[in-house]
């Protein structure tokens, strides 16, 4: 028995010996706080390290240091005398990491080669004890036939800016550091596949009219790869690319499938593209061994569950002005509490065939809980984010009429969304009269409490009245109307505005 407990002890020992380290704190200079820059700089903040970001202008820094919790800088990295002299303020022995995250601004060959080639060089020359890691791209690779790419492929593009990004690699591997790869980086606010899509300049290139395979990574996940290649001092080369690569073809057709919009032709690949047009399959395999997954398996995977991704690009494409932006066959109504959404929305229904859906039931049914046992158990906060998340489930429906939730409004990721699902009506009515139709009501959480309800469903009105206004295309008010009146005029107006709609879509 005593041999028996020995040997568990004794595995216990190895496999306390197998874990990871927690990495000490490190003291990271992070080039270049962009889109994935600012993230990495959050989330090593966060985990206790000390960041020093930097950014090309003084403008930049300090509008950052007005927000970020971790230090600014501003360096021109592409000037050897700019890096020294922020070498000799900083203490380069300190150092423990440099990430070169910097961008060409878009910019042909002699941009990359000062960020990138110059911009490498300076700093491991001026920060010699730290480990680097430089972020390069999959368009180093330039397959075209569809194959599955490793680290080991070949990599050695024919164009100038590839065969920089090769030079800025080899600057880091040689000062025994990390390159990371990164796939096309999508996240709120960008996402050219979809944004492209929505305002009809999309099309499917080459493959025989598949389009080539789309290699993507959400920001936060190529942030999350960097932050785990420096805090496990990784050396060596990782494609950093999500769970899911598809061809155009099958990820624009299922876009159009969510959004409502026509797919796309087809066109030969632009010979002009800055790094090339290629067609291959990344792999991640590597780096999924060390211990790495993304959040966001696939594209769409984002697109359900980013609470900002959708509704960010809709929105850029209804401000844009560029084009008209779609509009799905739904009816949406949107009003407080107690404005006869639900009632009047069954009505319109079934007088034209529609589906309806309840907003605040759908949350219901998908959290296993009420609304009141939502609002007892997580807050108001976590119910506004199952309301948001409930809506995007919407993405895709049509022939629908969708009563909202009073509170759908008040948050400005939800906008867009409510836009694009389709035609908006306002049911206005009263604090008096809402008080008087909500007052047997038990499943008003937002009414509970001191406050005197007329007084609550006045204040809320005068909060939301204003985002009523500018989402509604038409206002109801519904005082002296019956719900069978009020469903008529929803049902008349939604009609003319079709018809007309899809007289202007057929001219242009």
């Amino acid at each position: 028995m005593q041999r028996h407990r020995g040997l568990r002890a004794g595995s216990r020992q190895r496999r306390r010996r197998l874990l990871p380290k927690t990495p000490p704190a490190m003291k990271v200079l992070i080039a270049g706080c962009g889109f994935v820059g600012e993230r990495v700089a959050d989330l090593l903040h966060a985990a206790g390290h000390e960041v020093i970001g930097l950014t090309h202008s003084p403008e930049s820094a300090a509008r950052l240091a007005t927000v970020k919790p971790w230090r600014t800088e501003s360096c021109d990295i592409s000037n050897s005398a700019d890096v020294l002299a922020l070498a000799a303020r900083l203490s380069a022995s300190s150092i423990d990491t440099v990430i070169h995250c910097a961008s060409s601004s878009r910019g042909g060959a002699e941009m990359y080669q000062s960020v990138y080639v110059d911009g490498m060089r300076h700093l491991t020359q001026a920060f010699p004890a730290a480990f680097p890691l430089y972020t390069s791209s999959t368009s180093v690779y330039p397959q075209v036939n569809g194959e599955t790419i490793d680290e080991t492929s070949f990599a050695d593009p024919d164009r100038d800016t590839g065969r920089l990004l090769r030079e800025a690699e080899n600057i880091a591997l040689n000062a025994k550091g990390a390159v990371a790869r990164l796939a096309g980086i999508y996240g709120p606010g960008r996402s050219f596949v979809l944004k492209n899509l929505l305002e009809g300049k999309a099309a499917i290139e080459g493959n025989h009219g598949q389009g080539r395979i789309l290699n993507q990574i959400h920001a936060d996940d190529a942030a999350s790869a960097l932050v785990h290649l420096v805090t496990q001092r990784l050396t060596g080369i990782y494609n950093i690319v999500d769970d899911a690569q598809m061809t155009q073809r099958q990820c624009v057709e299922r876009l159009c499938s969510i959004f409502g919009v026509k797919v796309p032709g087809t066109r030969e690949p632009d010979p002009n593209r800055k790094r090339g047009w290629s067609h291959k399959r990344v792999s991640n395999t590597k780096l999924h061994a060390t211990g790495w997954a993304p959040r966001y398996a696939s594209y769409f995977d984002a697109l359900r569950d980013d609470p900002d991704l959708a509704s960010s690009i809709l929105d850029l494409v209804q401000t844009s002005g560029e084009t008209p932006p779609s509009r799905q066959p739904n009816i949406l109504l949107i009003g407080l509490m107690g404005s006869g959404k639900t009632t009047v929305g069954r009505i319109v229904a079934q007088m034209i065939g529609f589906q309806i859906v309840d907003t605040d039931h759908l949350i219901a049914d998908t959290v296993g809980k009420s609304i009141p046992e939502i609002f007892a158990t997580e807050g108001e906060a976590a119910f506004r984010q199952h309301e948001s998340a409930a809506l995007r489930s919407l993405l895709g429906k049509r022939g629908c009429v969708i009563a909202t939730g009073g509170g759908i409004v008040t948050q400005p990721r939800n906008l867009a969304i409510l836009r694009h699902l389709g035609y908006i009506v306002w049911l206005d009515a009263d604090p008096e009269r809402l008080a008087r139709r909500t007052a047997m009501n038990t499943n008003r959480p937002l009414l509970n409490g001191e406050e005197n309800p007329k007084a609550k469903l006045e204040r809320l009105l005068n909060e939301r009245k204003p985002l009523y206004k500018s989402l509604a295309d038409l206002r109801i008010k519904t005082a002296e109307l019956t719900p069978q009146e009020t469903a008529y005029g929803v049902m008349e107006s939604a009609r003319v505005f079709f018809a007309r709609r899809q007289k202007i879509e057929s001219v242009s």
